[in-house]
């Protein structure tokens, strides 16, 4: 890949990232009046759930950010199929806002929890094919370097499985996802 295009993919992806990331804090439920000492904890019931799914999508899309910079960093793909896939991960990317605000309203429905948690699976299997592919480009062929992204696509299609049998199961099953920085760190041997 040119490195004029390859400048043009990082900036495009970073506006693409930042949009998508704090476009669902401007659905957070604000309240209407003035809470007073006795009501403070309904007040933070209402907000609890919303900021904890933005949280969660927030903190998910920035490993995934953080891996699309550094699959980047080490791209030679200048194959139009390259760029249509990378094209389509940006443009799920793009949807984040989606299931997070469909979650935070209602994470308790099963298709609804495993719509969230389906949604992160589809990107991550996007993310690990695109890690498969510029490995498979490489001279040397790293093929380490794809566990971290695999560990993803694993975590969140198990999430999406467990969804319909437990919506809370499921957001337990997401903790597994810090696994996925910690083994791209012991596969690189650098530190996180």
């Amino acid at each position: 890949m040119s490195s004029f295009l390859a400048r043009r993919l990082e900036v495009l992806s970073d506006t693409i990232f930042g949009v998508a990331m704090t476009m669902p804090i401007y659905s957070l439920p604000l309240l209407d009046r003035h809470v007073g000492e006795g009501e403070w904890h309904a007040a933070a019931k209402v907000m609890l759930r919303p900021i904890f799914v933005f949280g969660c999508s927030f903190l998910f899309s920035g490993i995934f950010w953080f891996s699309h910079h550094r699959r980047l960093s080490l791209t030679n793909a200048n194959s139009r199929r390259y760029l249509f896939v990378t094209f389509s991960f940006l443009f799920l990317v793009v949807l984040l806002p989606v299931p997070t605000l469909l979650y935070s309203h209602d994470g308790t429905t099963p298709w609804i929890a495993a719509f969230y948690s389906g949604y992160f699976a589809v990107v991550a299997a996007i993310n690990e094919s695109l890690w498969l592919a510029t490995i498979s480009s490489m001279p040397t062929r790293p093929w380490r370097l794809v566990i971290g992204p695999g560990i993803l696509a694993l975590v969140f299609t198990i999430a999406t499985m467990v969804s319909f049998i437990s919506p809370l199961a499921s957001a337990i099953t997401w903790l597994a996802v810090i696994l996925a920085p910690l083994a791209d760190a012991r596969a690189t041997k650098s530190p996180l």
